[in-house]
């Protein structure tokens, strides 16, 4: 009888390939940092308008592909990749069941905040090209010639279409849009200054690792996200009640002329995808010595 060499290990469910952690984590942080960037090169190449907040660049030209794609892609893969069976897991050692319940809700967030826009335009000028919506149209859909025409209101609000549901609509809608981002960020900076600051790695816990120098970095982003929580939701409080009406207006005027919504939006997305891309190791000063590929012996 001859003994048979044991067969390869296959994949988990027969998958014909490899996942890598931490090209999930480097996908999640390039898209995350390149989102703001991207917008912002969008407005300079159409020559349109620079909105008030990265969320109305759903109604711009190319923008809203951009921003629906990418938040989609972050929250699917916070959603489905990561399962309850990854504490204790090479690579999440230091999790636990509700650190993976939070990241689901996150990316749960994330897609609300894609698929429930905010209202307004976020700009007025002249030269904006962006999409818009037609409420109470009437006539041919045909809109090239021969064809007849369509008569409506322009209106640069989306949910204005659904305004048999109430006229309290666009206000809780918005509340959505603005709660599921602002759970979106503090999930994401707990993770940053809390859940990757812990021993998630066996390479982690011997001599010659860099952990402390990435903890470093992910405390001091996970800080500047909840400081863009704290900022934006103060301002809100500022311009909704607190502040008497004439003052929250110049306030609020003053506030999106300069584009700082957009600015501390940015700020937050910028945080969130450097700590990923740490987690991911897109640099080798944050690798540690153990996890570096060894040089053959002659």
């Amino acid at each position: 009888m001859t003994d048979l060499p044991d067969p390869p290990p296959t994949a988990p469910r027969d998958l014909p390939f490899d996942i890598d952690l931490r090209r999930i984590n480097l996908g999640v942080g390039y898209v995350a940092l390149g989102l703001p960037l991207s917008l912002a090169v969008i407005s300079v190449l159409t020559n349109t308008c620079f909105n008030a907040s990265i969320s109305h660049y759903c109604y711009s030209r190319l923008g809203g592909d951009i921003l629906v794609g990418a938040l989609s892609f972050i929250g699917l893969l916070l959603m489905f990749f990561y399962s309850f069976r990854a504490p204790g897991r090479e690579g999440c050692l230091g999790w636990h069941w509700y650190d993976v319940m939070l990241l689901k809700l996150a990316g749960a967030a994330s897609v609300v905040v894609a698929f429930v826009p905010t209202t307004g335009s976020g700009c007025t000028y002249t030269g904006e090209v962006a999409r818009v919506f037609l409420t109470d149209a009437a006539g041919s859909q045909g809109f090239h010639p021969p064809g007849g025409t369509v008569t409506g209101t322009i209106s640069y609000d989306f949910w204005a279409s659904f305004a048999p549901v109430g006229a309290d609509v666009p206000l809780l809608l918005q509340l959505a849009h603005f709660g599921a981002a602002g759970v979106m960020f503090l999930i994401l900076g707990y993770f940053s200054a809390y859940v990757f600051t812990r021993p998630n790695s066996t390479a982690s816990l011997v001599a010659g690792n860099r952990k402390d120098r990435r903890n470093a970095w992910y405390r001091v982003l996970g800080k500047l996200i909840f400081a863009v929580v704290a900022v934006l939701g103060i301002k809100a409080l500022l311009l909704q009640g607190i502040l008497p009406d004439g003052t929250a207006q110049n306030l609020a005027a003053l506030w999106d002329s300069l584009r700082l919504t957009f600015v501390f939006e940015a700020t937050g997305l910028i945080a969130f995808g450097l700590a990923w891309m740490i987690k991911g190791r897109f640099l080798p000063v944050f690798e540690d010595a153990a996890a570096r590929a060894q040089p053959r012996a002659a």
